[in-house]
């Protein structure tokens, strides 16, 4: 409520601040083609009456209720009506209490005088265009603002929905796994577990970071596969190539990671023997290439449509790099081959225009 309050005196303040510059500023410029600022205050003294009434009508019911709920008809027809009484109002305040004091010698004439209440029209109307001018700007850009946190919001949950996809089976399976070779008492089971321990790491811990080390991820798919050797034996052949500057490349996490599995899941774990992977990765000046190609199954139809692995490392290049992306996959042949280039320096930030 102190909060609120403080708020309030500040608001109060600012535009207290306002009207005594509006009337000095016109006082000064009404005073100075006479050279008398004292008739000059008077006259813009007189006018603030109906200058705050029209303006504050206008601020605190007109506008919240019609302009900002975009009811623009109704908005305008009912400005245009306050305009019209509060100028009838000056002008009546002008024609028999202001103008016979300040200038008791000047003739009038009547009363309906179509310039003269043009001119109080203009007159009292002037700080309220400006005000609720800029009341609009202000309180658009502030929708602006939050429809933007908004977007980025949504990005951001979906980014983080994206990358926690990995593929619960593998971990499952590499479980499995483990439990066997540890009934084995196989001296293979503490690297296992090691392995397995620096992939959970890396889930819990790094995949929540917006970029890590091109590095970091080249690991983690190195200990995937190599978990995956323990799993299937020699039943497949892999060869990793890596070129390239990769020690200072920063990429998104789990971006490459959902290929392997696709090619184990659709490729090796359908063969007896002599399934095969290759992984070609390289890095040149700020653009990534990533190359992967598996055997398939004789005798077996695959639609190259991929699976939701792949559909999730599209989805978030859709959000991360809208324009500086390339993917190609489906099956050749008796191979299965994904190709996909990333230009880093096109990184589209959660929230930025696309």
């Amino acid at each position: 409520m102190n909060e609120l309050s403080g708020v309030q005196r500040k608001t109060v303040f600012w535009h207290i601040i306002f009207w005594i510059v509006y009337m000095a500023i016109f006082t000064f410029v009404e005073g100075g083609y006479q050279n008398n600022f004292d008739e000059a205050f008077m006259l813009e003294a007189s006018y603030l009456p109906s200058r705050i009434m029209l303006v504050y009508f206008n601020y605190f019911i007109l506008l919240p209720r019609f302009l900002l709920r975009r009811k623009y008809e109704r908005y305008l027809s009912y400005t245009v009506v306050t305009i019209l009484v509060a100028t009838m109002i000056q002008r009546l305040l002008s024609f028999y209490i202001v103008n016979p004091l300040v200038f008791p010698d000047w003739d009038q004439g009547p009363f309906f005088q179509a310039f003269r209440i043009a001119q109080a029209g203009m007159i009292i109307t002037s700080p309220m265009i400006f005000l609720i001018g800029m009341t609009v700007v202000i309180r658009w850009a502030g929708s602006e603002k939050k429809v933007q946190e908004l977007a980025r919001e949504k990005v951001e949950t979906e980014l983080k929905y994206l990358r926690n996809q990995v593929n619960p089976h593998f971990f499952f399976n590499t479980l499995n796994n483990l439990y066997g070779l540890a009934q084995e008492k196989s001296d293979k089971t503490p690297d296992v577990v090691l392995k397995l321990s620096e992939l959970m790491s890396y889930m819990l811990y790094e995949t929540n970071k917006p970029l890590i080390q091109l590095t970091r991820e080249i690991d983690y798919i190195r200990n995937y596969i190599s978990l995956e050797e323990q799993r299937y034996q020699d039943r497949f052949n892999c060869n990793l190539s890596i070129k390239g500057e990769i020690n200072e490349v920063m990429v998104p996490p789990v971006m490459m990671l959902p290929f392997v599995e696709n090619a184990f899941k659709h490729g090796i774990n359908k063969e007896s023997e002599g399934a095969w992977m290759n992984i070609d990765l390289k890095v040149e000046g700020e653009k990534l290439y990533f190359k992967l190609e598996n055997s398939l199954p004789e005798q077996r139809e695959v639609k190259g449509k991929g699976g939701l692995g792949i559909k999730n490392v599209e989805r978030r290049l859709e959000l991360l790099f809208p324009h500086g992306h390339t993917l190609t996959y489906g099956p050749e042949s008796n191979r299965y081959a994904i190709e996909l280039m990333i230009d880093l320096t096109k990184l589209n930030e959660p929230g930025d225009d696309a």
